[in-house]
């Protein structure tokens, strides 16, 4: 006769056996790389065992690599009081942590591991790369530098100093290291893209772009431009010429001419940006203009994925043909920044002030924020207002007092070997000047395109619009409409 006792370890027995094998199970489709059927596994085993290390540990791993920080990083919360001194586990976390963008943290456990383990290549490079992820570039550079004099062939460490060379700006430098690790790892995809990357940025470029608009007020306007770079040292010298054939119903004009100007480092991450140029506008009757154009501004990136930018412009208003015959010129104070606190989100924000030449003046403020949702789609909500100071109305061009859109969007990116499409859209509200009624703002554009080499690629946009903002200083009626067709090409040489 079996007893009560016999049948319930029995029953336990069979339970545990399968949920025994869940843990090999999950091991072998993580090491062939069915990360789906592996998560599963590890699942199921933690559904049966909720402190199971090695099913945390993995799931964290694989958290992290869908983009899911901060479950992953809960993951490691709970596995780091059930193993404190794993340092497979201490690794993983400040991987992430660098990941999340907590620099600070990230840097503090990699010291606590150095300080046990001194000599830890994966620690040393994990120090270093958040240093330079949290914007000490000068800092990341010593402790790269430091790393080779103990590890002089580590590809890892190799790649790192290559890496934070390059966001200073030394290209040049940036190259030979990152030479050398695809030499000494040849099979490394990162010191492949690294390399081809700044091999992209050192070596001469040809740019040229082509654009033709039409609103449903009859303006039209076709624009080519071409634009030569290369590098000069440390610096990166452009030359561009450009010319646009504007048309409305009663008159035409051309407006064309060179603008040269060069992008150098100067140092902490800063970027100095400066150039001159000549605009000739001829309308089709009356006086032509060939005025000075100029730009100048900073850039600051003081983290990877923070950037700040400062930037002044003196350029012809020659939108359409009225514009060309009235030969406005504008002068600008712009600011930007950018951050993106994880990977799957980003949050943007500019404005400035503008000074016309018939006194006008015009100030803006914009702002957006989006969200990577799935695959390649994000979605977010934009922001924009402008506001027009008109001294005086009877002598400068036609413009709301005020103009505001409210719109949610979004943008899809879809990616196979060297072809790449991508997809916006948006949908809001307008108001085009003060006690003007709301109107539904909306917008919708894609771009085709195909790629052969690091920096050469032909791309086809088209967009098509209702939006008062994409008529600078226009006011929109409603049925107004704006499209544009555009053919974009860039070759490396």
């Amino acid at each position: 006769m079996v007893s009560r006792a016999e049948l319930l370890l029995l029953a336990v027995a069979l339970v545990a056996r399968p949920l025994a094998a869940q843990l090999p199970t999950a091991e072998e489709a993580f090491r062939q790389g069915r990360y789906a059927d592996a998560r599963a596994a590890y699942e199921r085993v933690l559904a049966a065992d909720s402190l199971n290390p090695r099913a945390l540990y993995r799931l964290a791993i694989l958290d992290s690599w869908d983009g899911k920080l901060a479950r992953s990083l809960a993951r490691f919360a709970r596995l780091r009081r059930l193993a404190p001194a794993d340092v497979d586990v201490m690794l993983a976390q400040a991987r992430v942590l660098a990941w999340a963008g907590l620099t600070g943290p990230s840097e503090a456990l990699y010291d606590t591991i150095l300080a046990r383990t001194p000599t830890d290549a994966e620690g040393i490079a994990g120090r270093a790369r958040a240093v330079a992820w949290g914007g000490a570039l000068d800092r990341a550079e010593a402790l790269w530098r430091e790393a080779l004099t103990a590890h002089p062939d580590d590809p890892e460490l190799l790649v790192g100093l290559a890496q934070t060379l390059f966001w200073k700006g030394e290209n040049q430098l940036a190259e030979s290291y990152a030479a050398r690790a695809r030499q000494l790892a040849p099979e490394d995809k990162t010191a492949h893209d690294l390399l081809d990357l700044v091999r992209a940025a050192l070596r001469p470029e040809l740019s040229s772009s082509s654009d033709y608009a039409h609103d449903s007020d009859d303006n039209a306007f076709f624009f080519y431009q071409a634009t030569y770079a290369a590098s000069l040292g440390p610096m990166r010298a452009n030359l561009n010429a450009a010319w646009r054939h504007a048309t409305d119903p009663f008159r035409q004009g051309d407006s064309y001419g060179p603008v040269g100007w060069i992008v150098a480092p100067v140092g902490h991450g800063a970027v100095l940006r400066a150039g001159l140029g000549l605009r000739r506008l001829s309308p089709d009757s009356g006086e032509g203009r060939l005025p000075l154009t100029a730009q100048l501004g900073i850039g600051l990136r003081p983290a990877r994925d923070v950037s700040f930018s400062v930037a002044y412009s003196r350029t012809a208003f020659d939108e359409t043909a009225l514009l060309i015959r009235r030969g406005f010129l504008i002068d600008g104070l712009d600011f930007s920044a950018e951050l993106a606190p994880t990977p799957r989100v980003s949050v943007s924000a500019g404005g400035g002030e503008s000074w016309f030449s018939d006194g006008n003046r015009r100030y803006g403020i914009v702002g957006a924020m989006m969200v990577g949702v799935a695959g390649g789609l994000q979605i977010g909500a934009l922001g924009r207002g402008l506001g027009f100071h008109l001294p005086n109305p009877g002598h400068g061009y036609f413009a709301p007092d005020r103009f505001t859109v409210f719109e949610g969007r979004g943008v899809y990116t879809w990616r196979r070997r060297r072809w790449g499409v991508r997809g916006d859209g948006g949908v809001g509200v307008q108001q085009i000047g003060t006690g003007a009624p709301t109107q539904t703002a909306w917008h919708a554009g894609m771009t085709v395109s195909r790629g052969w080499a690091a920096n050469s690629e032909l791309a086809f946009t088209g967009a098509v619009t209702n939006s008062a903002a994409s008529r600078t200083g226009a006011a929109a009626a409603a049925g107004f409409t704006y499209w544009t067709l555009g053919l974009r090409l860039r070759q490396g040489l």
